[in-house]
């Protein structure tokens, strides 16, 4: 004989913690979010202004299964019951033993529809694997209920039905590519890959809330209860359910964080984020990486992606599960009405979340447009109108013939430590990327140079640089001549670029006797760019000075490729 008992408050429940924890370790649970901990700490912090109604099934005095509930009414007389921990939990489940949970879902349900008239149960978080999702359509179609079945495909890693060396030898090319970056990374600095502790988690949140500054967030990963939750339950770590955060810094500074909850051999990757000034460097691939590699470390059977169609989640997974949303009703008019209501929502929902381009538009277009309207300021306007929607630009390339000079040095190298606190951090972190190397005086930047290329990101222009030549760029005019000086002390001929409309600068470049190579044109509408040059010149200009261009084809083929 069956029966319920009600518990609508934490102290109520605090009395069956261990009953609820044997169950789960009994059945070899790997669900962190069933567990007490989850649970008791969502009902606490984030949950407390909700109606949380906990259902106790008991056979002979003793509790058999734990439903987690949230009771809420719609239009007054439909009683709607959910799962709680919507929005934070991906996974929900019954919490029984194997050999009660068919007997205890039936009995409950009956009950429930019994005792009120006009019920909705709207349960998320269902995994195919597991079976609640098939007791819960054997009840309706038994009791010819109409319900709906939403399904999300759910990615992991089975550590344990492959060998690590098979699984790096699969991605291979991927790896590599990650390496590559790491190295390069490396090249500026120390890196690092450590657990952080539950003091430093601002840091993980400053990082997401940068991260999506200007992409539309609907996780509310940086809402105050959802830190001041995560904070909590990162103080209460036990045997079963652990809250691991993962920190990869760049000279003691966060550059990227992974966030998982681990439980009983599963691996949950809750959140991942990275620093996005560092963005060409691939912080978030190398800690992707890394977080999979310690996860396999640690002897975890699943390494779980969560829910979504995130591309990075289908680089890596070995397996598919599905995750279930199951939406049912009893048979009067108004709960089908709202049930399909909800059933056309979700079938919306879903159709979005499956295409691509629409969910990165509503992230990246959308997000970009809440930014520019709440809070860019004009520069930022006016370089968004330039990049992305209208772009009409001259510039003219020229060019200083070697010199040997014999003035002591008048700059030092900065090195990029010197500028992880500066105020255009993400635009010297990109020069560092593209091989500049900056020049200054008391870690004052000075000037730009680069030893092999003439770059002009801004309008996708590049152009290889003959041999012992450099190109500046980004300097004063007063300052140019010991500039210039300071390069020919090494023997080097000096390149650099001015656009049309700068006079002045034109006119000293011709004076410190620079000539010009070049002319370029770049103009761009919306996502049309046209860049048109004058390579015939660039050539005819070296022949003249008696070099041989070692680059000549490049020119030929360039003007293919822009």
């Amino acid at each position: 004989m069956l029966e319920y008992r009600l518990v609508t408050t934490i102290n109520e429940l605090e009395t069956y913690k261990d009953t609820w924890s044997e169950i789960l370790e009994r059945e070899k649970n790997d669900n962190p979010f069933i567990e007490y901990e989850w649970i008791s700490t969502w009902w606490m912090i984030v949950g407390h202004d909700v109606n949380v109604e906990i259902y106790i099934v008991e056979h002979k005095g003793e509790a058999i299964a734990f439903f987690p509930l949230v009771h809420t009414r719609r239009f007054s007389s439909i009683h709607q019951f959910s799962f709680l921990g919507q929005g934070l939990a991906s996974y929900m489940e019954v919490i029984a033993e194997k050999r009660w949970k068919e007997q205890a879902v039936h009995y409950l349900l009956k009950e429930l529809t019994s005792k009120f008239s006009r019920v909705l149960f709207v349960l998320h978080g269902l995994l195919e694997s597991k079976d609640t999702s098939q007791i819960l359509e054997k009840y309706t179609l038994a009791h010819q209920l109409p319900y709906s079945v939403f399904r999300v495909v759910t990615p992991y890693i089975d550590f344990k039905s492959i060998e690590l060396p098979d699984f790096l030898a699969q991605h291979k090319r991927r790896l590599k590519s990650i390496n590559r970056r790491e190295k390069r990374l490396k090249e500026f600095g120390n890196i690092t890959y450590q657990k952080a502790h539950a003091g430093s988690l601002d840091n993980m949140f400053r990082l997401f809330e940068k991260r999506w500054q200007k992409k539309m967030d609907t996780s509310g990963f940086t809402d105050e209860r959802t830190k001041a939750f995560f904070e909590q339950l990162a103080k209460q770590q036990n045997g079963a359910l652990c809250l691991k955060v993962h920190s990869l810094q760049f000279e003691n500074t966060w550059i990227g964080f992974t966030l998982d909850i681990c439980c009983r051999g599963r691996n949950f990757c809750h959140a991942m984020g990275h620093e996005p000034d560092f963005n060409m460097f691939g912080p978030g691939r190398l800690i992707e990486k890394e977080n999979m590699l310690k996860a396999q470390s640690m002897n975890f059977r699943l390494y779980d992606f969560g829910v979504g169609y995130e591309p990075y989640k289908f680089d890596w997974y070995t397996h598919l599960d599905f995750t279930r949303k199951f939406i049912m009703s009893t048979t009067g008019m108004r709960e089908q009405a709202l049930r399909n209501v909800m059933v056309l929502q979700e079938s919306m929902l879903a159709m979005v979340k499956t295409n691509r381009r629409i969910v990165e538009w509503k992230r990246n277009t959308l997000g970009e447009l809440r930014y520019l309207f709440t809070k860019a300021n004009m520069n930022e306007w006016l370089s968004m109108l330039k990049c992305k929607v209208f772009n009409g630009h001259v510039f003219n390339i020229y060019y200083l013939d070697e010199k040997m000079c014999h003035n002591k040095s008048n700059f030092q190298e900065i090195n990029i430590q010197s500028v992880l606190d500066h105020d255009q951090r993400t635009e010297l972190l990109a020069h560092y990327f593209k091989g500049y190397k900056l020049y200054g005086q008391k870690q004052e930047i000075s000037f730009l140079r680069h030893d092999k290329l003439i770059q002009e990101e801004a309008d996708g222009f590049m152009q290889e640089l003959p041999p012992n030549t450099t190109y500046i760029k980004n300097y004063e005019l007063p300052k140019l001549q010991i500039i210039v000086d300071e390069v020919q002390r090494e023997g080097r001929a000096i390149c650099t670029s001015a656009n049309w409309f700068e006079w002045r600068k034109r006119r000293t470049l011709n004076a410190l006797g620079f000539r010009r190579v070049e002319r370029v044109w770049v103009n761009q509408l919306l996502k049309w760019k046209k860049v048109h040059r004058q390579e015939k010149k660039w050539v005819k200009f070296f022949s003249k000075q008696g070099q041989q261009s070692e680059h000549s084809w490049h020119l030929a083929l360039l003007s293919f490729l822009i």
